[in-house]
């Protein structure tokens, strides 16, 4: 039995040429590239902070993260030279009958301190959340989910997002 399988992508969800699109995979959200006339498949989750990397852009050939504007290969998920902090990539095949993304197998649930904090909350009798979801507070916006998931409590969040990181303008000589 193998621990990675590959999983049919919808044909509406392949991406145009120069396009990145969050697409779901075997109930998970992946970020599907094509650039270059190749197709690249990364983890929708941006190692800087989480971003959707899905939810990007190509711009020069590099894939822009909508948070903080860095850049990944859409096809490798590796950065710009000088930097180590790369996104996950899986192995994509266009066949006859349609773009295969091969994911490893889930792996299964990790109790985080955001769990324990929503656990508090629910043990003191916490039924009903309403919160502003942003950078700082993914973890728990994410451990509050599944708290609902599992009708502990009921959960309602509003994102906040800034505007991406900009580029120094040059210095005036």
């Amino acid at each position: 039995m193998s621990v990675d399988d590959w999983h049919r992508v919808e044909q509406v969800d392949v991406p145009d040429e120069g396009r990145v699109r969050s697409v779901v995979v075997d109930g998970r959200t992946v970020a599907l590239a094509r650039c270059g006339g190749r197709l690249g498949a990364l983890e929708n989750r941006c190692p800087h902070q989480g971003g959707p990397l899905g939810e990007g852009s190509i711009e020069n050939g590099w894939l822009r993260c909508p948070w903080h504007g860095y850049d990944y290969d859409p096809l490798t998920g590796r950065p710009p030279e000088g930097f180590t902090d790369g996104a996950a990539s899986f192995a994509v095949e266009e066949r006859n009958d349609g773009v295969y993304v091969r994911l490893p197998a889930l792996a299964g649930p990790e109790r985080t301190v955001a769990d324990v904090l929503v656990e508090t909350l629910t043990g003191f009798g916490i039924t009903h959340v309403f919160g502003m979801v942003g950078h700082s507070n993914l973890g728990f916006a994410d451990a509050m989910r599944r708290a609902e998931l599992r009708g502990e409590l009921t959960y309602v969040g509003i994102r906040h997002e800034a505007p991406p990181r900009s580029r120094p303008a040059p210095m005036a000589s």
